[in-house]
Order: C-alpha cells, then sequence, then structure tokens
C-alpha cells in the first residue's frame, strides 16, 4: 500500500523530512504563542482599547466578564505556548496532539469568523486578520498530516 500522506509525498518531491518542517511550525507556533500572551496582557495598559474610559462605563458584570475572558485568553495563550515547545514530537505523533493542533486553529478560525461576525459595523484589521490565517496556518498543517496516516 502506498503512503499518500502530506509527509510522505512532501519527502517523496521535496528530500526533506517533514516532520522537521512540522517541528519547525510548531516552535515557530509556540513563539507566536508567547507573544500574542504579552500583547493580550497589557490590554488594560493599551491606549487604542481605552479600557482606562471604557470598563467604567460598563455594568459591573460586563465588566467583569470582558476581564476575566482577556485573562482566559492570555491563559490559553500561555498553554499552548508551553505544550507547543515543550511536546511538539507528542503534538505531531498522537491522536491526542492531532487534536490539540486541530482544536487550536479552530480557535483562529473562531477568532477570525467573529472579526467578520462581531465586528460587522466597523472595518476589520488586515492585521488581525493576517494573525488568524497565520494561526491557523501553524497548527492545521502540522495536524493535517496526522489526519491522512
Amino acid at each position: 500500500m502506498q503512503d499518500n500522506t502530506i509527509a510522505a509525498v512532501f519527502y517523496k518531491t521535496q528530500g526533506v523530512d517533514p516532520m522537521d518542517i512540522f517541528q519547525f511550525f510548531l516552535l515557530a507556533g509556540g513563539i507566536y504563542h508567547v507573544f500574542f500572551f504579552f500583547f493580550h496582557a497589557m490590554f488594560w495598559r493599551f491606549d487604542f482599547l481605552n479600557w482606562q474610559e471604557e470598563l467604567p462605563r460598563m455594568s459591573k458584570t460586563n465588566r467583569a466578564v470582558i476581564q476575566m475572558l482577556a485573562v482566559a485568553v492570555c491563559v490559553f495563550l500561555l498553554i499552548t505556548a508551553y505544550l507547543s515547545l515543550r511536546y511538539p514530537q507528542e503534538l505531531l505523533t498522537t491522536d491526542l496532539g492531532r487534536d490539540l493542533l486541530v482544536g487550536i486553529a479552530l480557535f483562529w478560525l473562531a477568532r477570525l469568523i467573529g472579526e467578520f461576525s462581531f465586528k460587522a459595523h466597523s472595518d476589520s484589521s488586515p492585521a488581525i486578520i493576517i494573525v488568524c490565517v497565520l494561526g491557523i496556518v501553524l497548527y492545521l498543517l502540522p495536524a493535517s498530516n496526522l489526519l491522512f496516516q
């Protein structure tokens, strides 16, 4: 039986072990998530979000929800960075790893969809669109190899 996984086809045509490339993707993804952890941790200080004035105008419940979600996203980004940097082999070779990679890609897909649905009456940022697509690619490509094995 012929091996037609993305990894096998890439290896046959390019002579490079795709696992090395997928591990590089996960290293890049880990660094990417560390950067976005620090970016999101600074939301309270960013002038463009204007949280110093915007948050006090909200009800206590909405203010708490917004801030708790920001903290939860920071935790998710940090956990994702840790797993990507600490366990790339496991992410690339196990069913659980594949499912986590797909889940991370789905997170970025949801964020991309949110960019268009929740900000329907304002302009979508091209930078945010690129960031979301990059998050999808960094995790879906390594996961896709496992999907076809």
